[in-house]
């Protein structure tokens, strides 16, 4: 999710590691009355050494402080003020030491937890949207953990067979060596999957159960926008409905109305231009072909390095159904239509608005560099993007060769 400020709950230690010190430059409450009935979070800390504790808002990357006490000798906190708006919150002792939580204004949520751990094995109660959160986040944890045991075992049987292959002159007894770690190998492989297809499962499963709560939007930001675009729209049409005023989801909302548009699967957004005659052209004349909309310009280097496999790519293809459709970002006219002969773009689909980075087009297909392809079904539907060289020859081909 490429610049955007959609919340990604499981990397937020990085933000906070880059943030978390500008809590320092607000003024503290000292104090918090653990006996206050009027309470946002009542929390009790073992191994506590009477530390300061923050309330912090994490909604978006400009983190605010909300609220923040001293532990008592007890280990007993109390946070009495109220968060604006329902949102995901921080308890936060450090930039490296917080437990996330789901929170309103109206909620009143028991936090129990180590004060040298917060967010490892931590225990509330109190706001519903903050257990399932919880027990979302105590699953997918376990998982990836043990997604990541398994990748360690497969990098260790990857070093040793590396290590032995540098030193063998031996090739019998370097397939020797192969043939006893390959089966190591590929049983990890398989348990890795296994347990990664489950945990996608489970968040699916998830979602689906919970798609009107908060802990729901957490959940759907582990999944691929372009492969599982219907899971955002579902969980951001469920909190927007249930929470139509609320400015923490007007940032999802607008990301997931954006990437809906480009959706794989998706119609691809019409483009209409002016061809190199000055003739109107529009991408929708390409019937039931195949197309690759190639978006680049003849000032771009990258893109030039790329044309020789897109002619090749052309070549192979085009007597059986492949075509494509070039958008230049030039501003030079003389300089793109030299281009295209130097470069022997001979398709006949060559359009521009001369506007360069202005042109419409960039914000309409969402892309911030080039050379930038958009490939199309037969349908003309998108069916892959901002693919080059043998990923876009692989894609054409699938898509050629579908009945």
């Amino acid at each position: 999710m490429k610049n955007t400020k959609l919340l990604f709950l499981f990397t937020f230690c990085q933000l906070l590691k880059k943030y978390g010190w500008i809590f320092f430059l607000f003024l503290y409450s000292c104090s918090g009355n653990p006996e206050s009935s009027d309470y946002q979070i009542k929390g009790k800390l073992a191994n506590s050494s009477k530390e300061q504790i923050f309330l912090v808002d994490i909604n978006s990357s400009v983190l605010k402080n909300i609220d923040s006490v001293f532990v008592n000798d007890k280990g007993e906190f109390a946070f009495t003020k109220k968060v604006p708006e329902i949102g995901f919150y921080s308890i936060q002792i450090s930039p490296s030491n917080f437990a996330t939580v789901i929170l309103d204004s109206t909620a009143k949520i028991t936090f129990e937890g180590d004060a040298k751990k917060l967010r490892e094995g931590y225990k509330l109660s109190g706001s519903k949207d903050c257990e399932l959160y919880m027990q979302f986040n105590d699953l997918t944890k376990k998982n990836f953990k043990a997604m990541e045991a398994l990748r360690n075992k497969q990098d260790s049987i990857r070093r040793v067979y590396e290590a032995y292959m540098n030193l063998a002159t031996d090739s019998l007894k370097a397939d020797s060596v192969s043939n006893v770690l390959e089966p190591i190998f590929n049983k990890y492989s398989e348990e890795y999957t296994k347990v990664a297809e489950e945990t996608m499962a489970f968040i699916k499963k998830f979602i689906e159960e919970n798609t009107s709560s908060f802990a729901a939007l957490a959940a759907v930001q582990m999944l691929n926008p372009e492969r599982d675009i219907t899971y955002f729209i579902k969980v951001s049409d469920a909190l927007v409905a249930k929470y139509p005023t609320v400015i923490n989801l007007k940032e999802f909302q607008s990301y997931v109305q954006k990437e809906k548009k480009l959706a794989i699967g998706i119609p691809a957004p019409e483009i209409a231009m002016n061809d190199v005659n000055g003739k109107p052209l529009t991408l929708s004349s390409l019937k039931d072909k195949v197309v690759i909309v190639d978006f680049w310009a003849s000032w771009c280097k990258p893109c030039r390095a790329e044309n020789p496999f897109v002619v090749e790519l052309y070549n192979k293809y085009k007597d059986k159904g492949l075509d494509i459709f070039s958008v230049s970002l030039d501003f030079n006219k003389e300089a793109w239509q030299k281009a295209i002969v130097q470069d022997k773009l001979i398709w006949k689909n060559h359009v521009s608005d001369l506007k360069q980075w202005e042109s419409p087009v960039v914000a309409l297909y969402g892309f911030e560099g080039i050379p930038y392809t958009c490939v199309l079904d037969r349908q003309g539907n998108i069916a892959g993007k901002n693919l080059q060289g043998p990923m876009l020859e692989e894609k054409v081909k699938e898509l050629i060769e579908k009945p």
